[in-house]
């Protein structure tokens, strides 16, 4: 009766993204018939295939990244499948397997007008209608795999999640290739994309020609409105509560749903084990909003101000993880919360735990005043969790106080050492472009970075965006610091996240402008050298105590073309001085001899760096 869909394209390869098993889980607790696709994760594992990758190898000159990638995935694709997607490490090590498959997959994306830069909500629909390039190999899979997979299916209603900005134009050309075939069955868009954008997008009358509603709510009231409306016999099942149609929001807001009333999600239909991450992770939320719910850039947390914010028991989320853990093999955890309650998930894993279940886990939270207290660290550490994911803007108070953050900076330093002491990693996602940030407050906050270097990781940075629903957009268009445009002209992450991140309204500072302050960013990147991050770039290798070696072993993905190796892991090259080493190709391994002293040099250096083994 209703399929429901998780579009391409989006970096969110590693676990499956919890609104359909979510959304699965609760419409079968009510007897409806439902199935889910992630269709981000199958083209994904698609455009891996040799038969695509073969479309790619003759389109760039030898000796290029784009040509020795492809020849790389054709040459090593079971390697690459065993390593990625079955798990089995013996031929390359995850780490090197998961970096060369982002890569080639992006090397299939490249300039499809799947992944187009759109700077307004127009563009988006411009390009969801652009007709069909034959050499765009990735739209090619695409629009195959969506033919085979929905267009053929015949669910009723179909519910296309959109989660993310890069999702929007794949999520519209699918809903076209589902109306041109029968324009009988309803598609409706619903995800977090449509709570921060969706009444934007349904001011817009184009987007009656790819969709029947557009769904700006909490999705489980609405679809099983829906279905009720199929076995009552309606033909236009979307006109429920809670959908805006291109008559409006015709019979008002969707019943009030609470997730206490969800079940553990149902990752049934998904290849729960066959995602990117190096071993099955098990996604959960304990919360809608945020508890805290105040910070001006966010446009997630602010949802839960007042009686908005939801969270659930921690008896409850213990039976939810109870029973997740039953129906999956995976033995971790990821709670997801935008900012997780870090008191009830210890409750929980307590509870769980004491039952016999042995699994370890991960928070996303701000550095909260409780991590300062080592004996709280420790518990947690003891208690399974292993990974601690947080935004960091600073740590210059009065900034802070600026974006209303609700932390203290006095404190960062010891919830630092306690995590690194306790056993937990912490990685840090960065964020630049705080409003009022002199050039000198960005020296103190990427020189304390620079100081617990060793202590931490680095998962992304990107500079502030003002999203619809942020409370910087919403509440006010202007400050003593900054001036957020009202126009349709959208700014995006293009220069640090994938497929530019977030989008937002253009925001014009005081002082300093973004490009300035985007400069102060990339020095950050540039000079901080996380510890704690699973992979290390070569720039952030120290030298080795051995200072030379007579020969070295290349692994298997640095290629050799003339003088000059090319790591595919990393994108780097290599040039050899042949006056100092020879490049002896032995059949099924290449080595590299040192003529010379200072050649023996040179390859303790590159072994160093990862390019082989002695």
């Amino acid at each position: 009766m209703i399929q429901l869909v998780f579009p391409g394209v989006t970096e969110a390869r590693l676990f499956p993204y919890l609104s359909l098993p979510m959304l699965t889980s609760y419409l079968q607790k009510h007897q409806v018939s439902v199935r889910q696709d992630d269709l981000n994760i199958m083209l994904s594992q698609r455009l891996l295939a040799p038969e695509v990758l073969k479309q790619l190898q003759h389109r760039h000159a030898e000796g290029s990244f784009t040509r020795s990638l492809p020849d790389f995935g054709i040459d090593h694709h079971q390697d690459l499948i065993e390593s990625v997607i079955e798990k089995n490490l013996n031929a390359i090590p995850f780490d090197v397997g998961f970096r060369i498959v982002t890569t080639l997959i992006n090397t299939a994306l490249k300039d499809s007008v799947l992944i187009r830069p759109c700077n307004s909500l127009a563009e988006v629909l411009r390009a969801a209608h652009d007709e069909r390039n034959e050499t765009d190999v990735a739209l090619s899979e695409y629009t195959d795999l969506t033919h085979r997979t929905v267009v053929l299916n015949d669910t009723r209603i179909v519910g296309i999640s959109v989660a993310f900005f890069s999702q929007l134009v794949p999520a519209l050309r699918l809903a076209k290739q589902i109306r041109d075939a029968d324009p009988t069955r309803s598609i409706i868009l619903g995800g977090q994309q449509m709570m921060m954008r969706g009444r934007e997008l349904a001011s817009l009358p184009a987007i009656y020609n790819f969709v029947d509603g557009i769904a700006t709510g909490q999705g489980e009231p609405v679809l099983l409105a829906m279905a009720v409306q199929v076995m009552n016999g309606n033909t236009r099942p979307h006109e429920v509560a809670g959908v805006i149609t291109s008559m409006g929001l015709e019979r008002g807001p969707a019943p009030r749903h609470h997730i206490s009333q969800n079940p553990a999600p149902s990752f049934a239909g998904l290849p729960f084990e066959n995602y990117f991450a190096p071993v099955p992770q098990l996604p959960l939320i304990t919360c809608v909003g945020c508890y805290w719910g105040r910070c001006t850039f966010c446009s997630y947390g602010n949802r839960g101000q007042g009686s908005n914010y939801q969270q659930i028991t921690h008896t409850d989320l213990a039976e939810v993880i109870r029973n997740a853990l039953r129906e999956t093999s995976s033995r971790f955890v990821a709670f997801v919360d935008e900012n997780c309650n870090l008191r009830l998930i210890v409750k929980a894993v307590q509870i769980v735990r004491d039952d016999g279940y042995d699994f370890t886990w991960s928070t996303r939270n701000r550095l909260e005043p409780m991590l300062a207290d080592r004996a709280f660290t420790d518990l947690m550490a003891a208690l399974g969790c292993r990974l601690m994911s947080v935004g960091y803007e600073t740590n210059v108070q009065r900034l802070l106080d600026e974006i209303d953050k609700g932390v203290d900076a006095s404190l960062y330093e010891t919830i630092v050492d306690n995590l690194d002491q306790s056993g937990i990693a912490l990685r840090l996602s960065i964020m630049g472009g705080l409003p009022g940030e002199t050039e000198e407050e960005a020296v103190q906050s990427r020189q304390f970075l620079v100081d617990i270097a060793d202590r931490i990781g680095i998962d992304a940075a990107q500079m502030m965006i003002a999203e619809p629903t942020s409370l910087m957009f919403e509440h006010h268009t202007s400050s003593d610091y900054l001036t957020v445009d009202r126009g349709d002209e959208l700014q995006s992450n293009s220069d640090f996240s994938y497929l530019g991140g977030r989008h937002g309204h253009v925001i014009d500072y005081e002082g300093a402008d973004r490009e300035e302050r985007s400069n102060w960013l990339t020095e950050t990147i540039r000079v901080v050298a996380p510890g704690k991050n699973d992979e290390k770039h070569p720039r952030w290798k120290k030298r080795g105590s051995v200072a030379e070696r007579s020969a070295l072993q290349l692994h298997p993905w640095i290629v050799v073309h003339d003088s000059i190796l090319m790591d595919l892991r990393w994108q780097l090259r290599y040039n050899i001085a042949l006056d100092h080493v020879n490049i002896i190709d032995r059949g099924n391994r290449t080595v590299l001899e040192a003529r010379t002293g200072k050649g023996r040099s040179l390859l303790a250096m590159m072994e160093d760096a990862d390019v082989g083994t002695s």
